[in-house]
């Protein structure tokens, strides 16, 4: 039996866009630990429901990909990216009153919390507990680069590794994360490069968590 099942909300109060029309989110929602901060959008083109999705980042309302060129046909790329700008605020707003969340997702102000970030120092306390943890996982290492501790920490597939990835093990990670830190850390995305044909939850290389307190960030309008 799975541990973790598929959250499906229906996008019907949106309006259909001028070239694309947006359908329903997807989001990976794990037994004792509640749905992610990530989403796949299904849409459609032309009432033709399309075979891959747009991610999302739901904890900053904004999509993190965008159709391919050759995928345009005809739209202009300044009228599509206006679009899902738009698009992922209406998305965000009907993800965060869902009655099947575990908990209401506050609106962030992503800017605002980047700045934050970033003029913090690094905890090397959560930094350290997290490798220690990794070591259990030989075939994820912690990325430095992308890093940003505290409120950020971020992991990668290496890439000559061959052992089998299991989507399961980054909710495990974040699990032990929280019991060794006493910090609310939660799985933030995970995602790579796939196409439309692949099960990312067995091809993902990347993986964020986040500190994140829900009870006491402000509302941002």
């Amino acid at each position: 039996m799975s541990e973790y099942n598929k959250l499906i909300i229906d996008l019907n109060e949106l309006p259909i866009y001028k070239f694309i029309e947006f359908l329903r989110v997807e989001i990976l929602d794990v037994q004792g630990h509640g749905p992610t901060f990530f989403g796949q959008v299904r849409y459609a083109r032309n009432g033709v429901e399309q075979d891959e999705s747009l991610p999302m980042d739901l904890s900053k309302g904004i999509f993190i990909a965008t159709l391919r060129d050759e995928q345009l046909q005809g739209i202009q790329r300044e009228e599509l990216e206006k679009t899902l700008q738009e698009a992922a605020v209406e998305i965000t707003k009907i993800v965060r009153k869902h009655p099947n969340l575990n908990k209401p997702r506050t609106h962030y102000n992503y800017e605002n919390n980047e700045q934050q970030f970033h003029t913090n120092n690094s905890d090397d306390t959560s930094v350290s507990v997290l490798k220690n943890i990794l070591n259990a996982y030989p075939y994820l290492k912690y990325d430095e680069r992308g890093s940003d501790p505290p409120e950020i920490l971020r992991c990668r597939v290496k890439g000559d590794s061959k052992y089998p990835r299991h989507v399961n093990d980054i909710f495990e990670i974040v699990q032990k994360l929280k019991n060794k830190t006493g910090k609310p850390y939660s799985v933030g995305s995970y995602g790579g490069s796939f196409d439309g044909g692949e099960n990312l939850d067995k091809v993902w290389t990347r993986f964020s968590l986040r500190k994140f307190d829900f009870d006491d960030k402000p509302i941002n309008n």
